[in-house]
């Protein structure tokens, strides 16, 4: 898939994109009282940019990434805030380094 073709509710989706940047781990805190570690960062393809949301134990597999790092990222799921993209690595999620 590409940038331009993601849709919010997508899940599943696979795709090979260039890192842009990635922040540090911060923690966050749920309505519902539950604690997440994220790393926020944006990504980008010939045909656009997103964000990308890597959640807690997904971090580890950023080891070895970094700005201008070429990844596949597979079974991701898609949302959106104030109409923006956002590309989420979760548990069930593989981040692979194709290209540092």
């Amino acid at each position: 898939m590409r940038i331009v073709e993601l849709r919010p509710g997508m899940e599943g989706v696979d795709l090979k994109v260039r890192i842009i940047n990635l922040k540090n781990p911060r923690r966050l805190k749920t309505t519902r009282g539950l604690e997440h570690l994220l790393v926020e960062g944006e990504v980008e393809d010939e045909t656009g940019r997103a964000l990308l949301n890597v959640w807690n134990e997904s971090i580890r597999q950023l080891e070895g990434v970094g700005e201008g790092s070429i990844v596949e990222l597979r079974n991701c799921f898609i949302t959106s805030f104030q109409g923006v993209i956002h590309i989420n690595v979760g548990r069930e999620s593989e981040i692979r380094l194709v290209r540092e």
